[in-house]
């Protein structure tokens, strides 16, 4: 069985003075940061990935629309603006989780990306799909009234709300699933129930997850909880 922690990551844009100093902030906490020129390279690589956090400088043309509810693309978690030391509408500052003003310093922006880690991590909790590698104890496919094994089952990525299935098979579109796991490097086992929503001839499935029981809930969030990066870097 194996796992993969996946690290933080970040998009930045801002001035070239600014950047430096966010630049080294976030990397010291252990983020991975992309920079962008202007707004349609940072439009561009949230169009292939869902970013953690992003820093807009308002002095760069196009931040702010980036920052708004109309943007095109994957917004990020948490969004912290960099303002002008006056100004800013109210509308502007409601696009952002966070804001700081010019001049700034090293510790205020730490301070900031500090704050931004409850809510980068609560929203990972629930939608992000940790990479895994964990052979299913057991999984009973439940279709047309019938139950049957299937066997050599493998969980791909796993989140608070379902997974990804690996079998030797296709699974059949809307049946249920009973799987049973253990979970890595712990001693618990979970149980959980869901439905095929997708499922494609390589053999590959998503699942979605049924109400689970309250101990197999607990443990499987305690369990997601601890792959997610480390929030009390400093």
């Amino acid at each position: 069985m194996s796992q993969t922690v996946q690290r933080l990551s970040a998009l930045v844009l801002s001035g070239n003075t600014e950047a430096v100093l966010v630049n080294r902030v976030l990397e010291s906490h252990g983020f991975r940061v992309e920079c962008a020129a202007n707004a349609r390279a940072a439009e561009t690589l949230c169009r292939g990935e869902r970013f953690d956090l992003a820093v807009y400088d308002q002095a760069v043309s196009g931040a702010m629309e980036l920052a708004g509810p109309r943007c095109p693309t994957s917004r990020p978690r948490v969004t912290v603006g960099i303002l002008p030391a006056t100004g800013a509408t109210e509308s502007m500052r409601k696009r952002l989780h966070f804001v700081v003003r010019k001049p700034f310093s090293s510790d205020l922006f730490a301070r900031t990306v500090k704050a931004a880690y409850g809510p980068i991590a609560a929203d990972r909790r629930l939608s992000f799909r940790h990479s895994v590698r964990i052979a299913v104890s057991t999984c009973t496919l439940n279709h047309h009234g019938a139950a049957r094994s299937v066997t050599g089952a493998q969980i791909v990525n796993i989140s608070q709300t379902g997974m990804c299935l690996q079998t030797p098979e296709m699974l059949p579109q809307n049946a249920g699933l009973e799987i049973a796991f253990a979970v890595p490097q712990r001693e618990v086992a979970l149980q959980v129930k869901g439905t095929v929503m997708w499922a494609h001839a390589s053999g590959r499935a998503g699942v979605k997850f049924d109400q689970l029981k309250a101990p197999d809930q607990r443990n499987l969030e305690d369990w997601l909880d601890s792959l997610l990066p480390n929030s009390e870097a400093s």
